[in-house]
């Protein structure tokens, strides 16, 4: 356990330096005052926006002060300006990842795979908390890409996005959708930042593309969500979609996808006119 802790406190303190940078003084009600160093908030600034003390929050930041309680964090996440999923991965970085990791292989239960199957006209699809793909419908096939063609160790999200071609004339907004994975990477990750799978995920696209090595930089995170997404399709043109995550209970935190369209819409023609064919 202690292991995992030293993993945590260099996540936490750039975390916290991260957060801060963003945060001016003018928009928590603070005179600028003098020259600055770096942008955002100094850090007694936000130690007396969070009523700790100065030294506290450098403890906290260089990993010697443990255990902080949900109270503190939770002034931290107020003075920060933190979204609810930056809160949660607040308390996760400085508690430590507490659960084990969930035995493998990733199963995904069968009464979601039986819901996957009658979304007929919508793309669906179950992924894990690592972004990798471990069930689709034959309309995610036809919008997306043939997940079955593709080695298993490369049906992974963030994968797509960084290592194949085809992702970035799929995605009208590519950045987007690559930063929204390599956030995703970035929660996940902090539950268990030794997992091997989840380090390769890193370390490959970083390899290849700077852009994931400025993103993963940012340390922004992201949980199951709702959204939209604009597509440029071989077939159907430039379609948009709107999706929302589904977390399915269990050990895995599985997360089920659908994307769906106002009726009417050409993604909706689009798609009905597959389901129909």
């Amino acid at each position: 356990m202690g292991g995992r802790r030293d993993v945590a406190q260099p996540e936490l303190a750039h975390f916290l330096r991260t957060r801060r940078a963003r945060v001016t003084p003018q928009s928590v009600g603070l005179t600028p005052g003098g020259a600055r160093r770096l942008p955002g908030l100094r850090r007694s600034e936000v130690a007396a926006l969070a009523g700790i003390s100065p030294e506290y929050y450098t403890r906290l930041g260089q990993g010697r002060q443990r255990h902080p309680s949900p109270e503190v964090l939770d002034a931290l996440a107020a003075a920060l300006r933190l979204n609810p999923d930056e809160r949660r991965h607040l308390h996760r970085l400085a508690s430590g990842p507490r659960r084990p990791a969930p035995p493998a292989p990733l199963a995904v239960p069968e009464p979601a795979l039986s819901l996957l199957r009658s979304v007929r006209t919508w793309p669906a699809y179950v992924v894990s908390p690592l972004r990798d793909v471990l069930a689709w419908n034959d309309a995610a096939v036809w919008l997306l890409t043939d997940f079955g063609e593709m080695p298993p160790h490369e049906r992974n999200f963030a994968w797509f996005a960084f290592r194949d071609a085809r992702a970035r004339t799929l995605f009208a907004d590519w950045e987007s959708v690559a930063r929204g994975n390599v956030y995703r990477l970035r929660d996940a990750l902090a539950a268990d930042p030794g997992d091997p799978r989840g380090r390769r995920l890193v370390a490959e696209p970083s390899e290849c593309d700077p852009r994931f090595t400025a993103f993963w930089e940012e340390h922004h995170v992201l949980g199951p969500n709702t959204g939209r997404k604009e597509l440029r399709h071989p077939r159907a043109g430039r379609v948009t979609l709107d999706y929302a995550g589904y977390v399915i209970p269990g050990p895995h935190a599985l997360e089920l996808v659908v994307m769906t369209a106002p009726e009417g819409s050409r993604a909706h023609r689009a798609l009905s006119d597959r389901d129909g064919a």
